[in-house]
């Protein structure tokens, strides 16, 4: 029971402190956001491509194509900008992350006819970094009464003096409100691929995939009372009513996620001399998520006026919930199945097109392995709704020299059942490749990203977006490798 009890406790913790609501959760731990620097710089459309290491991901049948042995490797670097706007006010913040992108190998083996290669290696399957900063007058609520827990050891307002033993508090609205969110951590996965030709021209393709990684996520929320609305002078007033003397209030929530999960990727190609077509489907990802976090709180009041014990009190609280107390604070996500098609045509022997249609029901996402969550499936899947995502590439050689000049663009809609189109991500890319030698190629690869969104910093029954904190966000992603073939 204890562990069930603390577990509610964290579920409305995510639902009201976090970044995104907690549903939101499910799909940033399950979805990718593309690898490798040759197919960023098409636009990630490369389902039909798929002819070099990067195909254990997007194509697993793709590796049949390849008759030299290969060693690739890359790094990424991603950053953000996050224009948010707070009750008319707008800030802007930034994040950055560097990390492995890719590192792999691939043997194709001596056949009598057709092919059978294997390939072995790690990609970088999701980036989690992104930050938000805010600040706002808020006439309209404060975060205070939505803190309010009937648990002592988990009711902070209550333990600074903001709230009494009934939950109630002055501080109802009219407060500055200020803070930042960062999110940070990745997503990797480790792929063990294999490809056959089961006819002429015809591939067959499976990488199964292990998912480890971790997420973090910091939040520091100020707020404050910058106009003296709580500025009651009563003599000697008793510590249990501080909160009609109210100045400041911080709160700091930390939560850390361990990431660990699987699933398998099946993939067939046809293959002709001008073009090339390929289907693949990426099984259910089931991820563990395992998790601790803490909180902690500070209140700050008036020193005008008189108090029952001569000074006003400064107070501090905070409480901790690590992932091995009170029981595991553990959860599974079962992510849906994800269907692809994609082609490539060889419209003249240097100009190579290519396009990806892409299809996830999310309205089939589920919590698993955890009996308390299990009961808000049907809550969750009713969030999310099916997504068709498209993207376009090109790819030049340039006669009479040793590059490769290549572009694209994606648009990819929104998962919220509610969302507007505008809360779409589309993508620009482009790149380029160059031959340092015979059997050496150096890649890279960039795209811009832009999107909106919006956040919730806390709730409030009967209050629709108490705190709603508006965002446009663009993202630069940046990918370098290099393949050697022998």
């Amino acid at each position: 029971m204890r562990s069930i009890a603390r577990l509610t406790i964290s579920t409305l913790l995510f639902s009201t402190f976090l970044s995104a609501q907690f549903s939101d959760d499910a799909v940033r731990f399950t979805r990718g956001t593309g690898t490798g620097a040759r197919p960023l710089g098409m636009g990630n459309a490369y389902i039909g491509v798929a002819d070099d290491f990067n195909a254990a991901m997007w194509n697993p049948a793709g590796l049949a194509q390849m008759r030299r042995l290969e060693l690739m490797g890359g790094i990424s670097n991603s950053g953000q900008t996050n224009s948010s706007t707070y009750f008319n006010a707008t800030k802007d913040a930034d994040a950055s992350a560097t990390s492995i992108d890719n590192i792999g190998f691939v043997f194709p083996f001596p056949t009598v006819q057709g092919s059978f290669v294997v390939a072995f290696g790690y990609h970088r399957y999701a980036d989690f970094g992104r930050e938000a900063s805010f600040s706002g007058f808020n006439d309209r609520s404060s975060i205070i009464p939505s803190l309010y827990d009937a648990s002592v050891a988990f009711d902070i307002p209550y333990n600074v003096y903001l709230t009494n033993k009934f939950g109630y508090t002055a501080v109802q609205k009219d407060v500055q409100q200020s803070g930042t969110i960062k999110e940070s951590g990745s997503l990797g996965v480790w792929t063990f691929s294999g490809a056959v030709d089961i006819e002429e021209n015809i591939s067959l393709g499976v990488s199964l995939n292990v998912y480890s990684g971790r997420y973090e996520n910091v939040r520091n929320f100020l707020e404050e009372d910058t106009r003296n609305v709580y500025g009651n002078t009563s003599p000697a007033l008793p510590a249990d009513s501080a909160y009609l003397r109210f100045n400041k209030f911080y709160l700091d929530s930390y939560v850390n996620s361990e990431l660990s999960g699987s699933n398998i990727t099946i993939g067939l190609m046809y293959r002709s001399e001008t073009f090339r077509i390929g289907a693949v489907a990426r099984g259910p990802l089931t991820m563990n998520v395992n998790e601790d976090y803490s909180n902690e709180g500070e209140s700050v009041y008036d020193a005008t006026g008189g108090w029952a014990l001569l000074n006003a009190p400064t107070t501090k609280y905070s409480y901790a919930v690590p992932n091995d107390s009170m029981g595991p604070n553990e959860y599974g996500i079962i992510a849906p199945w994800t269907l692809g098609v994609g082609a490539s045509l060889y419209l003249m022997p240097e100009l190579l097109l290519s396009a990806d249609i892409e299809l996830t029901d999310w309205t089939q996402i589920e919590w698993a392995d955890n009996a308390y969550l299990e009961k808000e499936n049907l809550k969750l899947q009713q969030q999310f709704r099916s997504v068709v995502a498209f993207r376009f590439g090109a790819e030049l050689d340039v006669p009479h020299t040793d590059l490769r000049l290549r572009a694209g663009y994606g648009i990819e809609p929104s998962v919220n059942a509610n969302d507007p189109s505008s809360f779409d991500k589309t993508t620009l890319s482009g790149g380029l490749g160059y031959f340092l030698q015979r059997n050496v190629m150096l890649d890279a690869g960039a795209s811009y990203t832009s999107t909106s969104s919006y956040r919730n910093q806390y709730s409030i029954p009967g209050l629709t977006d108490p705190a709603r904190l508006n965002e446009s966000i663009t993202g630069l992603l940046v990918n370098v490798g290099i393949s050697y073939r022998f």
